[in-house]
């Protein structure tokens, strides 16, 4: 069975306040999995079964007392970054988020449940990921949240072996405040508002429901949205998409190396046992590429969707200001795309080595570009005459060599009031699942 997995095109907000993830992965986990760590040598039962789906969600924890009215956001907040403000609301859902407006890093941190669903819709079973709430975990406990309610974190993908699945997340008890913007440890930006710092990590799950979790300064400032577990031919790395920096321009180094794509070294120690290193930057883009003005530095980079099809890593870019939101490729071969656009060589391999760098250049001119557009998919900066952007690609999927699916969430807005609201939401002709095809002619 060949192991697919489509990633989240949008969180929507539930009742009792309950986060619904589109995020799946269609399993293709062999039964055969070797034990690892258990008693006696045996594994425990299986907990999730070939030809199922998982489904990620988080839940918020609707307590009042998780935002105070007027207490200062965001936590410990540098008041030479002129971003302080007070909280209005407590954290009664959905007004809690009634923050946001004031607080431009708000979120809060919530736990991940991990749901297996049969394809007819039954749900067999639900795994929670360890966390704070739990009883037992205390704060050097392995665990791991994501932020409620971004839109763009818990995308799941297999390990190309199949054997895994792997998403995103960061190390912080639940109910913390603007975890999502806060620095990471090792990449600190004095201009970013929020004064707190947490390790991102990346969690990988096998089929016996087994977590093993890998810290990383990647992504400081914002967030981490996917990973990949390359286990093929004795490899042992994870390749992430996310985006990194919540501070002014320019940005620090390590922010900088943390922004995009990374290369991480997966950490079999517990949490409170691993020591990150800087981040690795496995890629990077520049508009420069397609003749346009340079952006903000790293925020061409802002990447959420990943796949890896034919010993290519692939990502998508579907939000912010800057860069072009379209399909990317990495080209490990330096010649696939002379002018910022083309297709993989046939003989392109997988990417095992982070990106060379000159440091004392990257907080001026950025990363050396090693990444190219799809040919064929848009290639219009967001900043182009003004124009806002017509494309939210987030999602991609390769059903073969020459037909690619590619989830496209729109652009979100929730303006306008009765009939308008969906005007606006019928014009967006690009949303939804798209299907492209190769041109064999023109290679487009």
């Amino acid at each position: 069975m060949t192991a697919q997995a489509a990633s989240g095109a949008r969180k929507r907000r539930m009742q009792k306040g309950s986060i619904a993830l589109a995020a799946m992965a269609t399993l293709a986990l062999p039964l055969s999995l070797s034990a690892q760590n258990s008693g006696f040598g045996f594994p425990p039962p299986p907990q999730f079964f070939p030809g199922n789906l998982v489904v990620s969600r988080s839940v918020y924890d609707n307590q009042a007392s998780n935002v105070s009215v007027g207490e200062a956001l965001p936590p410990d907040c540098p008041p030479s970054t002129d971003a302080c403000v007070t909280a209005v609301n407590n954290g009664t859902y959905p007004f809690v988020f009634n923050n946001a407006p004031v607080d431009a890093s708000f979120g809060i941190t919530s736990r991940i449940f991990l749901d297996q669903m049969t394809p007819f819709g039954l749900r067999l079973n639900t795994l929670e990921v360890p966390n704070s709430l739990d009883r037992g975990i205390t704060s050097t406990s392995n665990q791991m949240v994501t932020s409620f309610s971004s839109k763009s974190e818990l995308a799941l993908n297999l390990s190309l072996d199949g054997n895994y699945l792997t998403f995103m997340g960061y190390k912080a008890p639940v109910n913390t405040v603007d975890v999502s913007n806060s620095n990471a440890p090792l990449a600190p930006d004095p201009t970013n508002p929020v004064g707190q710092s947490f390790f991102r990590v990346v969690a990988r799950l096998d089929q016996f429901g087994r977590f093993t979790f890998t810290e990383t300064n990647a992504y400081s400032g914002n967030n981490g949205r996917a990973a990949i577990l390359n286990n093929l031919d004795g490899k042992n790395l994870f390749y992430a998409a996310g985006n990194a920096g919540n501070g002014s321009n320019p940005q620090p180094l390590n922010v900088d190396l943390g922004a995009g794509a990374q290369l991480i070294d997966p950490s079999h120690k517990p949490e409170n046992e691993q020591d990150p290193p800087l981040p690795s930057p496995l890629g990077s883009f520049s508009v420069t590429q397609l003749g346009d003005p340079a952006d903000k530095i790293g925020k061409d980079d802002n990447f959420r969707g990943l796949t890896v099809y034919n010993n290519v890593v692939y990502l998508t870019k579907g939000s912010g200001s800057n860069g072009v939101n379209t399909v990317y490729f990495i080209d490990t071969t330096g010649s696939a795309c002379p002018s910022g656009t083309g297709v993989p060589s046939p003989s392109a391999k997988l990417p095992t080595d982070p990106l060379s760098f000159v440091a004392s250049t990257v907080t001026t001119d950025g990363l050396p570009s090693n990444m190219c557009i799809l040919s064929g998919f848009p290639t219009l900066s967001n900043k182009a005459k003004g124009a806002n952007p017509v494309n939210f690609p987030f999602g991609v999927w390769f059903a073969n060599p020459t037909t690619l699916y590619v989830a496209d969430e729109g652009d979100g807005s929730t303006s306008g009031v009765g009939t308008a609201f969906y005007t606006h939401a019928a014009a967006q002709t690009n949303a939804g699942l798209e299907k492209w095809v190769l041109d064999a002619s023109s290679n487009t």
